[in-house]
């Protein structure tokens, strides 16, 4: 029987982490896809890509960069970060950064475009089901509503013309506040991030105060609480693909953290005073 150490399955876990985030990419792509057929009836404008794909383009992007920090944190050495491969990864990261920057808006979209949401003015959703509109259901969830599904709607309904959706008060209510958190979630993980960015550039550290370092390290602790708290909401009111991301997130920059911590011991011992 293979003999591996506690390292080896630290190793083995990590990576079964990362592998689980890229197949994410496809299935919110999936999910992403048969809510566009819906919310763009008409077509997806390229300027509004984001809204309709912002889960797959921000999960692909913080994907490729969390392999580049495992990359130049753990698997290549120094001597080689010095090579031109550096530049690549360096440049690289930077188009994930703006990758995620870009998500972030597309978050802040589709929250904001849940204001467009009015009373339907109407108590029967079955005046709408002559009419190409799809019923909201939850974040990101849709079905086309037809004569046979509409007269069970009952209660205040919501209407937004623009993407011809109708939504009842408390399934609105809901996806809103999950849009919300969406929002919350990418806007820390980006504070997370340039703290993380921060650590592994110590020349660029080192123009900062000496009690920075000192502060940016306890500053994690809420941003990683936030986080936390966000995946628990996802795991009450959200899809478990939603809360399962999550999870594998936060286990994800624990490695991370982890890589960091390691190499920063081996760079301060391997540093001339």
């Amino acid at each position: 029987m293979l003999h591996m150490n506690r390292r080896d399955w630290f190793s083995v876990v990590k990576f079964l982490v990362y592998a689980a985030l890229i197949a994410n990419v496809a299935l919110f792509f999936k999910d992403e896809w048969e809510a566009a057929a819906h919310v763009f009836q008409d077509g997806l404008p390229f300027a509004r890509i984001i809204e309709g794909f912002a889960a797959s383009i921000d999960t692909a992007a913080w994907v490729i960069l969390l392999l580049l920090f495992e990359l130049e944190t753990c698997q290549l050495s120094e001597e080689i970060l010095a090579r031109p491969i550096g530049t690549v990864i360096r440049g690289l990261r930077v188009l994930c950064y703006v990758v995620i920057v870009y998500a972030f808006t597309g978050y802040l979209g589709k929250a904001l475009g849940f204001g467009l949401y009015v009373p339907a003015g109407v108590a029967d959703a079955c005046a709408f089901a002559m009419q190409p509109f799809s019923l909201l259901v939850g974040l990101d969830e849709y079905r086309t509503l037809t004569a046979g599904n509409c007269a069970g709607l009952t209660g205040v309904l919501f209407v937004n013309e623009q993407t011809r959706t109708l939504a009842e008060a408390g399934a609105l209510a809901q996806a809103t506040r999950l849009a919300w958190v969406d929002v919350v979630n990418s806007g820390t993980w980006l504070l997370i991030v340039a703290l993380l960015e921060l650590d592994v550039r110590p020349d660029v550290k080192g123009l900062f105060p000496g009690w920075f370092a000192t502060a940016s390290r306890l500053a994690k602790y809420p941003l990683y609480a936030v986080v936390v708290a966000a995946a628990g909401y996802w795991g009450l009111f959200g899809t478990f693909l939603d809360f399962w991301d999550a999870f594998l997130w936060i286990a994800a920059f624990v490695f991370i953290e982890r890589n960091v911590f390691e190499w920063k011991q081996e760079w301060t011992t391997s540093t001339p005073d």
